[in-house]
């Protein structure tokens, strides 16, 4: 819904009118999207005895990557709307949330995850329907930033750094680094399938370039977290 109102607002040309409905709405999604994940943690140690709350399973970090994203849209939408800046950040962080939603249930549901998480998915069949839904999203978005977006306000100068905007786009650029090292471990099967792609369409064994998941996934992802 934040990505439907920014993208909607800037691509018919009211290029700030979007920014406190926006915010209602990415606070109610990012309440629920934590809230989902609480209560999967406790589903998983009560009801299944996993043992803990949280292994980062590949099916784990595909729920919390949106929501750490859409945290960090959060912090620049209040920016956006205190002080009249981030517009194009903010709306690229509603996008980005809500296109990860789509691919964390391509992974899920794309059986390429089997052999790393133990909720063992396997393929639905909908591996196509879902990419072209990433793709066309992809698209939209870009096209919105790109053909639209040079027309909403923007600041040359830099925040100060002392005031409270900066730390703010800080905390937000924490919350994006932090999406991309666990994406890219995460994202580890399909970077192997890209390759063993290349490797059939030009007639080569690729599989020398593959890369391994961690064989200790949580103290890979405590270590970089």
């Amino acid at each position: 819904i934040p990505f439907a109102i920014s993208g909607g607002a800037i691509a018919t040309g009211r290029f700030t009118e979007w920014v406190n409905p926006a915010l209602k709405w990415a606070l109610w999604a990012g309440g629920v999207l934590g809230i989902g994940i609480l209560m999967g943690g406790a589903w998983a140690y009560e009801a299944l005895s996993f043992g803990g709350y949280w292994a980062w399973d590949p099916v784990e970090n595909s729920s919390l990557v949106p929501w750490l994203l859409m945290v960090a849209a959060l912090h620049t939408n209040v920016v956006a709307k205190s002080v009249r800046r981030s517009y194009k950040l903010t709306f690229v962080l509603y996008a980005l949330s809500f296109i990860l939603v789509l691919y964390s249930t391509f992974l899920t549901r794309s059986g390429l995850t089997a052999e790393s998480s133990a909720h063992a998915f396997t393929s639905s069949g909908m591996e196509g329907q879902l990419l072209s839904f990433i793709l066309f999203f992809l698209g939209l978005g870009g096209w919105i930033y790109f053909a639209k977006g040079k027309n909403i306000p923007s600041h040359k100068e830099d925040e100060p750094f002392w005031s409270r905007e900066f730390w703010m786009y800080l905390g937000s650029f924490v919350l994006i680094l932090s999406t991309i090292l666990i994406t890219f471990t995460t994202s580890i099967p399909v970077f192997n399938k890209i390759i063993d792609g290349f490797g059939s369409l030009t007639g080569q064994d690729l599989s020398s370039w593959h890369r391994t998941t961690p064989l200790d996934p949580v103290a890979h992802y405590n270590r970089y977290q």
